[in-house]
């Protein structure tokens, strides 16, 4: 009975940590890699040759209709680049997207 108790507990032990991992990364957007293509020196609009519905990489269905993309996803280091004033919506962005422009239009959303 004590092993039984003692494995319970390991288990626990190991368990606890990758489960609060798991929770505080969820619903978070992605870390933007570390690399020159993502640098936070450059415009929006740029993210968008890669990261538009046709693009290498598309943003997911269920991204916010947003353009700013320095003031969600942070650096590798985990820090935020917001720039005052910087528009959420830019040319080739979610409002030139028929599909993410109708959805906002039903939602009300992108005014």
């Amino acid at each position: 009975m004590r092993s039984r108790a003692r494995l319970f507990a390991w288990v626990v032990g190991l368990a606890a940590p990758v489960a609060i991992g798991v929770w505080a990364t969820s619903g978070k957007p992605p870390r933007l890699p570390a690399d020159r293509d993502h640098a936070v020196a450059q415009a929006e609009s740029k993210c968008l040759g890669c990261h538009t519905r046709s693009g290498a990489h598309p943003r997911p269905a269920d991204h916010p209709l947003r353009d700013d993309c320095f003031s969600c996803h942070r650096d590798a280091r985990g820090e935020l680049h917001p720039r005052p004033g910087a528009p959420t919506s830019v040319p080739g962005g979610w409002r030139d997207d028929p599909l993410l422009a109708g959805s906002a239009a039903t939602k009300g959303a992108g005014r």
